[in-house]
Formats: structure tokens, C-alpha cells, sequence
């Protein structure tokens, strides 16, 4: 009997033998890492997702963007990370091989977005110069479908100052959404607003946008739609503590066509409005103006209430002999002093029993009034042809108001600045290359 067992005995520890070595040779390892981000912010990404491909683990990255996943076999594994906001740039997948080896010990490794050399290379096919920035988006139709082949086109106006001259250059840039509805424009100016515009065939397309450039790399998808497939868009514009602002207007960027009046209450109703990303901007007197971007799907459109903020009250500000000085006025005297534009100032309106369009445009050269049925509409002369400006009221961009507004406006002017687009300052930028007409009101 003895004899008979040992064989099995022997066996039995041969099998506990190699069966550790099976578990020494599967000893399971650690990944350890951190992501960080090199296109953007330059700091570490909280709140992603890292997920090791064919295995089914996922991890979150910590507010300091540190992970960590445990039991894994030796070998070579696959990473992939995304965060919600690395999906909207359109970033390729983002993807690290790691390899782990036997002894069971830690990997530590960086995850990284791509530096901004390497993603405008890939987006544009070139790195960009200093301050350009790449704008992103999907176009959709009013089915919310993406749509190819339908083209954006953008617009922006610099101004370069030099020794005692503004020049004012204008720029463009294009592109064409591809098959899965994606376009990329490069080229941008980081820091500036632009004026976008998605135009298809058939009259498909979207509204004007004004857009500000903020990051190097930024989204704004567009929906497009025809004109015919219209919204009536409804809601209310109130002050800073709710109240209805009786009188303002709406109006839709970029169409002069679609305004509208708020009534008693401060309600609106504008109709005929495409279905398409719009934008409205909304105004009242002694009141910042607002802009607010809409998505039109529905064939009524509640946008709730759009808040505007009052204009601020001037400090006034008080010089060496004494004489007291609005910051506005001394800013209005140094523009003066340099002879960029022309200038209407308190004593010339002064002698004005009311001042008008008219009136003022008497005054100042190279500009001419359209007669109305609502009253006059000042024009600057372009080149042999005739334009319309950008109102710019209290130091706020009103853009291209109503004649109704501008006689409102005028009546209460205490000093006017008017510039051609090759001389206006800055502040007073002027996309559509016309020139600027600046309001100061009592």
C-alpha cells in the first residue's frame, strides 16, 4: 500500500509546483499615470475617462489628473483617453501602448493631448503663426442630420497701429464641411470677433454669427436650414431686476428685415425667422446691448428672457486746473487730436434745435442720409459706392441699427465720432469694411 502511493504523492507535488509557477508567471501589474494637457490649458485634465482596450477597465482621472488601474497581466496594453471637452475639438482617437512586464512591478506613464504645433499640423497642414487659432464645428440640418458639402465662410477686420496712423486690413477664411458634416477654418485671430457664416446650395445656410476667438482651438457647430423653413421666435427682454423693458427692440444679426418691438411688458414676437443658428440681439435705450445664439428646430421658439445690463454711470474724473472731465470726453479729445476721423462735438450739437441724421451728416464729409419712412439713415461713402456703418453707442458695438434707433440715438448725442474702416480705432471695430459711427448720449 505504501509503496502504491508515493507515485501519487509525488505527482500531487508536482502539480502544487507548477501550478505556482503558472501564478508567478501571470503576476499581475500596475499602471500609474497622470494626463496632461498640452493643447490648451497646459494643466493636468480632471474628470477623464482612461480605459484599457480589450479588457474592459475604466478609470476616472482625480482632480489632478492621476489614475491608476491595478491587476493587469503582463504585456503590452493599449490606453485611450477622452474628456467631454477633448470630443468637441475633434481630436483623432487618443491612444498610448504600455507595456508591462513580469516581475509584477508599477508602469508610470504621461498621457498628453497633442502640443498645438502638432495639432494645427495635422488640421491644417501647416503650424499657424503666433496668435491664429483653428475654429471647429459640425454643420447639422434642421433634422439635426450632419451635412457635407456645405461651405463656412468667416470675416474679421485687424488693425495694425503705427506711428501715428491706424491701418485697417480685412481678412477671410474658408472651408467646406467634409462627409460627416466637420469643417475646420485655420487661420483665426485669437482674441478678436469674427463674423461666421455656413452657405450651401439652394439658398442653404445659416444666419451671420459674431464670434469671439478665445482659445487656440474652439468649436461652434452650425445648423442650416432654407429660407423658407421659418420659426416664430418669442420671449421677453427685461432689466437687471427683472423688470420688462418696455419699447426695446429685436432684431436678428446680420437681416435688417427681422425686427421687432417689445411691448408694454417687455414680450416679444418675431416671426419669419429661418430655421437655422441664429443669433438676436436685443437693445434699449440707456441699456448694454445683448447678444444671445439660438438654435431654431421648432416651429415656435421660446427663448425666455434675454437680461440686459444698464449702461454704467461715467466717473467723472477731475484734471490739475480743476475743470471736471468724464473719461469718455478725455478719450473723445485725444481721438480728436489725432485727426483719424471726424468729430461732432457738445458745442457744435449744442447749436442744434434737435439734432437728426441729417443734420449731422451736414457736418461731417464723406457721408450722405437715406430717407426713410422711419427718418433719415447715415451712410458712408466706400470707395464710388455708398454703405452702411456699425453703430457703436455709449462704447457698446450696436451694429447696423434701425432708422427709428438712430433718430432716438441722435437725439440725444452729446458728442459723434465717425471713421472709415481704414481709420477706426480698435475699439470701434467694423467687420463689413464701411466704418464706424460713435454716439456719446446724455
Amino acid at each position: 500500500m505504501y509503496r502504491r502511493a508515493r507515485p501519487l504523492l509525488l505527482a500531487t507535488f508536482l502539480g502544487a509546483v507548477l501550478a505556482t509557477s503558472a501564478t508567478e508567471a501571470e503576476a499581475q501589474a500596475t499602471i500609474r499615470g497622470i494626463l496632461h494637457d498640452s493643447l490648451l490649458t497646459g494643466k493636468p485634465v480632471a474628470a477623464a475617462e482612461v480605459v484599457v482596450l480589450g479588457a474592459n477597465r475604466k478609470v476616472i482621472t482625480d482632480e489632478r489628473g492621476r489614475f491608476e488601474i491595478a491587476d493587469l497581466p503582463a504585456g503590452k496594453h493599449t490606453l485611450a483617453f477622452w474628456a467631454p471637452w477633448l470630443d468637441s475639438l475633434a481630436l483623432p482617437p487618443l491612444q498610448r501602448d504600455v507595456e508591462l512586464g513580469a516581475d509584477g512591478s508599477a508602469a508610470l506613464v504621461t498621457l498628453s493631448t497633442p502640443s498645438i504645433a502638432s495639432y494645427q499640423l495635422a488640421a491644417c497642414g501647416t503650424v499657424l503663426e503666433e496668435g491664429q487659432g483653428v475654429l471647429v464645428g459640425e454643420i447639422r440640418g434642421p433634422d439635426g442630420v450632419p451635412l457635407p458639402d456645405i461651405g463656412v465662410a468667416t470675416r474679421w477686420s485687424e488693425t495694425l497701429i503705427g506711428a501715428g496712423q491706424f491701418e485697417r486690413h480685412l481678412f477671410a477664411a474658408v472651408d467646406t464641411s467634409n462627409a460627416a458634416g466637420f469643417f475646420t477654418v485655420c487661420g483665426v485671430p485669437v482674441g478678436y470677433e469674427i463674423a461666421v457664416r455656413a452657405i450651401g446650395r439652394g439658398g442653404v445656410g445659416s444666419n451671420e454669427i459674431v464670434l469671439a476667438i478665445k482659445t487656440v482651438v474652439q468649436r461652434r457647430d452650425l445648423g442650416v436650414g432654407p429660407r423658407n423653413m421659418v420659426s416664430r421666435v418669442i420671449g421677453r427682454v427685461a432689466g437687471a431686476q427683472g423688470e420688462g423693458l418696455a419699447g426695446a427692440t429685436v432684431a436678428v444679426i446680420g437681416d435688417t428685415s427681422l425686427v421687432t418691438k417689445a411691448d408694454d411688458e417687455g414680450r416679444f414676437v418675431l416671426d419669419g425667422v429661418p430655421r437655422r443658428s441664429t443669433q438676436l440681439v436685443a437693445r434699449a435705450l440707456g441699456h448694454v446691448p445683448a447678444l444671445t445664439a439660438i438654435e431654431l428646430f421648432d416651429e415656435v421658439v421660446d427663448v425666455d428672457d434675454l437680461l440686459l445690463a444698464r449702461i454704467p454711470q461715467e466717473l467723472a474724473t477731475v484734471t490739475v486746473t480743476g475743470e471736471a472731465m468724464t473719461a469718455s470726453r478725455l478719450q473723445f479729445d485725444v481721438r480728436k487730436a489725432r485727426g483719424l476721423g471726424s468729430f461732432v462735438g457738445d458745442a457744435e450739437l449744442a447749436r442744434m434745435p434737435r439734432p437728426n441724421s441729417s443734420l449731422v451728416s451736414a457736418m461731417i464729409p464723406r457721408t450722405t442720409v437715406q430717407q426713410t419712412r422711419l427718418g433719415p439713415m447715415i451712410l458712408l461713402r466706400r470707395g464710388s459706392e455708398w454703405c452702411r456703418p456699425r453703430f457703436f453707442i455709449d462704447g457698446y458695438d450696436n451694429g447696423d441699427i434701425s432708422a427709428e434707433e438712430e433718430g432716438s440715438v441722435m437725439s440725444r448725442a452729446k458728442r459723434i465720432e465717425v471713421y472709415t474702416a481704414n481709420m477706426s480705432p480698435p475699439q470701434f471695430n467694423d467687420f463689413d469694411g464701411c466704418g464706424a459711427v460713435v454716439i456719446w448720449t446724455r
